[in-house]
């Protein structure tokens, strides 16, 4: 059996142009329209956020970690981080800790850094330690009983992301994607990684990936493969005998048009695609389950030696360029 890890970074992110390079107005008193959208998708047409993508997910029988962001609710307020926190655990999902630092020029609390950076990397150590403290704090006050797991916002992680989380008692980092190695993601390790490798006193899940043409890496995430892309590498992966798949996408992945005052538009191809992988899900689970964090005992994870590269067929990848040319336009 293949785990797969749906997992959701859900996260708020404001309108206002220039942020957060250039800090909300201090008259900005309400988030409604970004919490409308980014958290519950509202559209001309209906809701596509996370109510959608949970009953989806219950109507079949699969299982996502919702990596939520906590930071926001210091400026946003705290009961819409406990009213995100009841919907996830309500409907049988799991909320893990994600970060963007993004919003610590809106905040103001003693035990952080008080200034903005773009990156969790861009600390030293003690500040990231704090910064995860603090994440943790506000989602257990929000509802949360245990925390296993943590990604930085962007990927933005770095070797002492690791150690930070592991000081703060947390088993698991996803932070690692190979397609952002550089700039954001500074995870330095010798070649690439495919599985789970315990770094810095923590069990590193990596974003997993395939190559979709020479000398190019994509990310396993709903807006950015096919759905046969998709398909592909999962069964590749099944194949090879991997122990993890970890797919990606956003709270707010099935809209599309975001702006300030107006509604926001459905993305009938994300909508397709991922309707699609949860149907796949369902009628294969004699080869993958959707796992969650909270289950995983660290015991278990086998060490699988020199797995290879998954890899698109060229065919999936022209269909996945031509379906979105086409959903620019319609």
């Amino acid at each position: 059996m293949l785990n797969v890890y749906l997992t959701v970074d859900t996260e708020l992110w404001p309108y206002s142009e220039g942020w957060p390079v250039t800090a909300l107005s201090p008259d900005k008193t309400t988030f409604d329209e970004e919490i409308a959208a980014c958290f519950y998708g509202k559209t001309s047409e209906g809701e596509f956020g996370l109510p959608f993508q949970i009953e989806q997910l219950n109507r079949y029988g699969l299982k996502a970690t919702y990596f939520l962001e906590p930071l926001f609710a210091d400026r946003a307020g705290s009961n819409h981080l406990a009213d995100v926190v009841d919907l996830i655990q309500r409907n049988h999902q799991e909320v893990q800790l994600h970060l963007h630092t993004e919003w610590l020029s809106e905040i103001h609390d003693p035990t952080l850094p008080a200034c903005f950076k773009q990156y969790m990397h861009q600390f030293t150590l003690d500040e990231q330690v704090a910064l995860i403290a603090k994440g943790m704090r506000s989602l257990q006050a929000a509802g949360v009983k245990k925390l296993h797991a943590f990604r930085a916002g962007s990927y933005g992680a770095n070797r002492d992301t690791l150690r930070a989380a592991a000081q703060n008692g947390l088993l698991f980092d996803s932070s690692y994607n190979p397609c952002y190695l550089g700039e954001d993601c500074k995870i330095d390790l010798d070649g690439q990684l495919l599985q789970p490798l315990r770094l810095e006193g923590i069990w590193e899940l990596p974003i997993t990936f395939f190559q979709d043409y020479p000398g190019h890496q994509r990310h396993a995430q709903l807006a950015a493969c096919s759905a046969k892309e998709m398909e592909t590498a999962l069964l590749d992966a099944w194949r090879q005998g991997w122990f993890s798949f970890v797919i990606v996408l956003h709270s707010f992945e099935l809209i599309k048009g975001r702006g300030a005052g107006r509604l926001s538009l459905s993305d009938r191809l994300n909508i397709k695609r991922f309707n699609h992988l949860c149907e796949f899900l369902s009628n294969h689970t004699d080869k993958f389950r959707t796992a969650l964090f909270s289950e995983l005992d660290p015991a278990t994870i086998p060490e699988i030696k020199l797995p290879k590269m998954l890899r698109s067929r060229p065919h999936h990848t022209i269909r996945r360029y031509t379906e979105q040319i086409y959903s620019r336009f319609f």
